[in-house]
């Protein structure tokens, strides 16, 4: 019987083939989105003068949403009638373009934003931080000639005691 070689070249897809398979590959592949601010919670230039804010607002049962409002005398009165004090602390920026508040629906206070200059650190996780930096430690090992010269006085130490012995000298 005459045995066939299995010649196993793969022959090139045609280009419609790859062209489809490509496309439903970019389907299958999740692309990330940049997170918008809540149209909302928008303010424009001419607003803004006038000192309207964009509030991000974080309800108890954890929705967030958004709204502007006007800031007179450092406070703001949201929709659902709740006062909420600002100073300037508070308030940041969304893409270095519209100014936003983050606030929580059952604090008076905003979340601050900015630090203050000899504010403490946040400590709450700090034994577990130095636990990982102490383990992640480099450790330096003595130099080879300090290892040398110790074991060389060493040795000579012994051997002066040796020889002090062995002459009746101690």
């Amino acid at each position: 019987m005459e045995q066939k070689e299995n010649t196993t070249q793969e022959k090139p897809m045609p280009i419609m083939d790859e062209v489809k398979m490509l496309r439903e590959f970019k389907e299958n592949t999740k692309q990330k989105k940049k997170m918008k601010i809540p149209r909302k919670a928008k303010v424009n230039r001419s607003k803004l003068k006038k000192g309207w804010v964009g509030i991000i607002k974080i309800d108890e049962n954890g929705n967030i949403s958004g709204e502007k409002q006007k800031l007179e005398d450092s406070t703001v009165r949201l929709k659902d009638k709740t006062y909420h004090a600002i100073d300037g602390e508070e308030i940041g920026m969304w893409n270095g373009k519209h100014t936003v508040v983050i606030l929580k629906t059952w604090q008076k206070n905003p979340i601050k934003l900015k630090r203050k200059e000899g504010e403490a650190n946040e400590t709450h996780g700090q034994k577990y931080i130095m636990a990982r930096m102490l383990g992640d430690t480099i450790k330096v090992k003595a130099a080879a000639g300090a290892k040398g010269l110790l074991y060389f006085v060493l040795a000579a130490a012994v051997a002066y005691g040796a020889y002090m012995l062995f002459t009746g000298q101690i």
